[in-house]
C-alpha cells in the first residue's frame, strides 16, 4: 500500500504561497514584543482528528483526540509559553509554518490549564491573515516554563462512528533547559482574510466525510 502523509511541508508551503502568504517563518516575519526566561521544557505528543477521521495511511483510520493538561504545583503565579511543532515526513524540507510562534499563558498558584485539539489548531489561525484549517494534524506541543510543572497528555480514539474505545494518560517528562523565549503579538481575528483547508479537497487524504 502506498504510504501517504498527514502533513507535508512543501505541499503546505505551495498552498500558502497560492493563498498569498510569504514562504517565511511567521516567527521570523513578526518581531518579538516580549521575552520570558524559562528553565524547563516539556514536549507532549499530539494527534488530532479535526474535520474528519485520520485516513492518510499513517495511522489506522479513526478519530483521535488529545488534551494536554498543565498544572502549576507551586505556591506562586508565573507565565509559561507553548508552541506547536508539526511532524513532517522524515527527510523532507520543513514547511514555512511547521513550527509556530510561542503563545503565553499565566498560571495561578496551584492552578491548571489545558490545550486541546482545537486550541492547538488555533495556533495556525491566522498566519499573515490566512487560517490553515487542518483536517487532521500530528506533532508536539512544546511547553516552556520558569518552574517545574505537572504535564499530562490524555489520548482517546474511536472508530469513525461511535463512542470512545481507547483512552491513555501519559505523564510528560521534564527537560532542564534554560532559554529566553521570544513571544510575538497574536494577530487579531479581524485581520483574517481567508481560510485554507489542508489537505486540500480532492487530495487522496481528504476523501472522508466531515465529522
Amino acid at each position: 500500500m502506498k504510504r501517504r502523509y498527514a502533513f507535508n511541508g512543501p505541499f503546505l508551503a505551495m498552498g500558502l504561497a497560492f493563498a498569498g502568504v510569504p514562504a517565511t517563518s511567521h516567527a521570523q516575519a513578526v518581531k518579538s514584543y516580549e521575552t520570558i526566561k524559562t528553565e524547563y521544557q516539556y514536549a507532549a505528543k499530539v494527534v488530532c482528528s479535526l474535520m474528519f477521521p485520520h485516513q492518510d495511511g499513517t495511522l489506522a483510520k479513526g478519530v483521535y483526540r488529545t488534551i494536554v493538561n498543565i498544572h502549576n504545583p507551586t505556591k506562586k503565579k508565573f507565565t509559561i509559553a507553548a508552541k506547536v511543532a508539526l511532524s513532517t515526513e522524515f527527510g523532507s524540507a520543513p514547511g514555512p509554518f511547521s513550527v509556530t510562534p510561542f503563545r503565553k499563558a499565566e498560571l495561578q498558584a496551584d492552578g491548571a490549564t489545558e490545550l486541546n485539539c482545537f486550541n492547538i489548531a488555533g495556533y495556525f489561525c491566522p498566519i499573515n491573515g490566512v487560517c490553515v484549517d487542518f483536517a487532521f494534524l500530528e506533532g508536539f506541543v512544546v511547553i516552556k516554563s520558569p518552574e517545574p510543572l505537572d504535564v499530562v497528555g490524555v489520548y482517546s480514539a474511536r472508530h469513525s462512528d461511535g463512542e470512545v474505545e481507547t483512552l491513555d494518560v501519559d505523564v510528560v517528562p521534564e527537560r532542564k533547559l534554560s532559554e529566553e523565549v521570544p513571544l510575538t503579538a497574536p494577530e487579531p481575528k479581524s485581520e483574517i482574510k481567508r481560510h485554507m483547508e489542508f489537505p486540500a479537497k480532492g487530495s487522496p487524504a481528504s476523501d472522508g466525510q466531515p465529522k
